[in-house]
């Protein structure tokens, strides 16, 4: 139904009417135009003009046209299979039928239900059969957050979940908030009959390990119907291409429902990535025998970043930053006090002086040692410190006054300081933190220096330095006009109950403060040195002009080789000043690549390594568990059935009364004026009387 309303009274339409009685007399009530004519040729004429000049006033009341529109929309039902390895791996005979049932199911259900496919696994798809059945895990919790998502609670009316009901990633599916409203029904496959099995459940290793140390590596165990067996279990090392055993033991299986855990120390090999392989012996009788053997990655690096804390005194700022540096594995930390002789400084990434130089001690053959080594080092000004031989001892800032007389300075973060990214979380924290005790005087800083934090006195904010930076003839050097730092670690631990912001301030500073500045005009960044089967290879890849000004005009090709000598091929993708890749999952292997670049006429090129460890976790576990999929259909009233059983399942959704089409009205109101037809009768109207007027012998 369409209806046109107005946006003035009605009755306006009369004035409108008499506009265009006006309009049609004075053109034609007295003209001798077409007296030799018959008397319908005028009338004819008047009543176009009529109607024409009658149109135009009604657009001037700006009608509104509305139209009303019925739709019948069908309940929704989405069914979603499991594409898991472990809906086939012990009985994939079954495919084909459970197809053709499903297929016959979507079709019977297509006349009362709008039906949506999903397959789910470890990701979701959004389509219908075929399934392949290769997803690595079985994350349910994924499917139902899609399906929340896409879907319209008012018009979903039934979920069907096909699976084995053995979940292995993401949140346990009775718990996520679309149960409680939406009846679940259960397709049940798999055997739920626990054959006699050896398997390694999981096991738990540091990713990253230093060369020179001992690591341990934890390995759960499970047997089932294995009594009075042996548990033979060895772990091998790829060096090589072959395989070489580096530990084993035998453990007798005592029972039937066996667990024992496992932890087992070695030794780090030398830097790099290495690949583990641990292996159960299997029992007489086992079947599954690819949870018997798991592969895993460990990156060995050189050896942790040793810092040394050289201080004047025992203070509380030296344990709140040995703490917090310690947080990062990647950190070891020494304190030594003046006087102490200290061997091996070459050993050392990174020096902090606390209230050094003091009154009566002397580092000058420190520091000299140091600028020998090019070694970064940090200054902590504090109320023992000699500023006279401090401003001697370093270039980056020199302070005209004493520390007698001190201020309370509180943190003020530098707006446009970009060396490294402070959290939004550490930025409102830091306004907050208690003052440091600062010396007062002018500060003379270096004009290349970088500033971290200004000093903010009472409630006037300065552009004195609390925290800067700065890098001369290759040394690095951070000063911390003043101490009290400590507090600010109790503060923070006050406001949120932790350390994390404090750890993330000193961690990132230190580590801006040491590290080598990169020059290098072409940068190729991976997101990780070790990825799991199933993950996507992130790349991100730097370029720089001669003004080292990131670029990304040229294209950038980017090479990676397997072992076993296969290569893929891809170009970066271009976003804002920068480069970036998806290269997607690959097989697990070892692999190195080579990205390479033109600018100015000159080849650039990056090379890197990274490793890919299997993903066995769906074959470890391959016993239905019936009872989550019968839960979940139980929460709503709902049913499950067996995978043999899908025409009970349609016959129960067809007769079930409550899930009706859904009958509801739309409205389109729009103005007239923005209706074509309209236009087109009025152009119409004025067309026809100017043609007859022009046919008829007027002009």
């Amino acid at each position: 139904m369409n209806q046109i309303s107005f946006q003035y009274p009605t009755y306006y339409l009369l004035f409108c009417l008499l506009v265009a009685i006006v309009a049609v007399a004075i053109l034609y009530y007295k003209t001798t135009l077409f007296s030799d004519r018959p008397y319908w040729y005028k009338v004819t004429l008047a009543l176009l003009r009529g109607l024409s000049v009658f149109m135009l006033c009604f657009l001037l009341l700006n009608p509104l046209f509305r139209k009303y529109e019925t739709v019948i929309k069908k309940p929704i039902l989405a069914i979603a299979v499991d594409h898991s390895e472990s809906m086939v791996f012990r009985d994939s005979t079954w495919t084909k039928s459970f197809e053709a049932d499903r297929t016959k199911l979507v079709s019977d259900l297509s006349d009362k239900y709008e039906v949506m496919n999903y397959q789910f696994g470890d990701q979701v798809l959004n389509k219908d059969f075929p399934v392949n059945y290769s997803g690595k895990r079985t994350n349910v919790n994924d499917v139902l957050d899609v399906i929340q998502d896409q879907t319209d609670p008012q018009y979903l009316k039934g979920i069907v979940i096909a699976s084995d009901g053995i979940f292995n990633s993401g949140k346990n599916p009775l718990y996520h908030s679309i149960v409680k409203t939406i009846p679940f029904y259960t397709v049940l496959h798999g055997d739920t009959t626990q054959e006699k099995d050896l398997s390694i459940q999981r096991e738990y290793h540091n990713d990253i390990i230093y060369s020179g140390d001992k690591f341990s590596m934890e390995i759960d165990l499970q047997a089932w119907q294995c009594a009075s067996n042996s548990n033979t279990l060895t772990i091998q090392k790829l060096e090589n291409e072959t395989w070489r055993s580096v530990y084993e033991s035998n453990d007798k299986i005592d029972n039937d429902q066996y667990f024992l855990t496992k932890e087992i120390i070695l030794d780090a090999p030398t830097p790099g990535i290495f690949k583990y392989r641990i292996n159960c012996k299997a029992i007489s009788g086992e079947r599954n025998l690819k949870n018997n053997s798991k592969e895993f990655y460990i990156e060995v690096l050189d050896a942790k970043k040793k810092v040394l804390i050289y201080a004047l005194s025992p203070h509380p700022d030296i344990s709140a930053i040995k703490d917090a540096l310690q947080s990062n594995k990647n950190y070891e930390v020494k304190i030594a006090f003046n006087g102490e002789t200290i061997q091996n400084i070459e050993s050392y990434s990174f020096v902090i002086f606390h209230q050094l130089p003091g009154t009566g001690s002397n580092i000058t053959g420190m520091i000299s040692k140091l600028d020998a080594l090019k070694l970064p080092r940090m200054f902590i000004i504090g109320n023992q410190t000699d500023i006279i031989t401090f401003n001697n001892s370093q270039n980056i800032i020199k302070i005209l006054g004493n520390n007698k007389n001190l201020n309370d300075a509180q943190a003020l973060v530098v707006p446009n300081f970009n060396a490294f990214i402070l959290s939004e979380n550490l930025i409102n924290h830091l306004s907050q933190y208690p003052p440091l005790s600062v010396p007062f005087g002018n500060y003379n800083v270096d004009p290349t220096a970088n500033y971290l934090l200004y000093q903010k006195i009472g409630k006037i904010d300065t552009k004195y330095p609390l925290w800067i930076f700065n890098e001369a003839s290759g040394i690095k050097t951070s000063v911390l006009c003043g101490e009290g730092i400590w507090k600010w670690r109790l503060n923070e631990y006050v406001q949120s109950n932790s350390f994390e912001p404090f750890n993330e301030l000193i961690s990132k500073s230190f580590q801006y403060a040491s590290i080598k500045e990169d020059k290098r005009k072409f940068k190729v960044n991976q997101s990780k040195r070790l990825f799991d089967e199933s993950e996507p290879i992130l790349f991100n890849a730097d370029l720089y002009n001669d003004n080292y000004e990131r670029i990304n005009t040229p294209d950038i090709a980017m090479k990676i080789l397997s072992n076993d000598k296969k290569s893929y091929e891809f170009v970066f993708g271009k976003k804002d000043n920068y480069y970036e890749l998806n290269a997607g999952s690959l097989p697990s292997g070892e692999y190195k690549y080579i990205a390479s670049v033109t600018w100015n006429g000159k080849p650039l090129t990056a090379e890197g390594k990274f490793g890919i460890q299997q993903t066995n976790i769906e074959t470890s576990n391959l016993v239905a568990n019936h009872n989550v999929l019968r839960n979940l259909a139980e929460k709503m009233e709902g049913i499950s059935v067996y995978k043999n059983q899908l025409q009970q399942l349609t016959d129960h959704l067809l007769n079930k009364s409550q899930n009706k089409p859904i009958l509801f009205q739309t409205i389109e109101t729009k103005p007239l004026i923005d209706r074509k037809w309209y236009l087109v009768i009025l152009f119409l109207c004025l067309s026809l009387e100017w043609f007859l007027r022009r046919y008829w012998g007027s002009y």
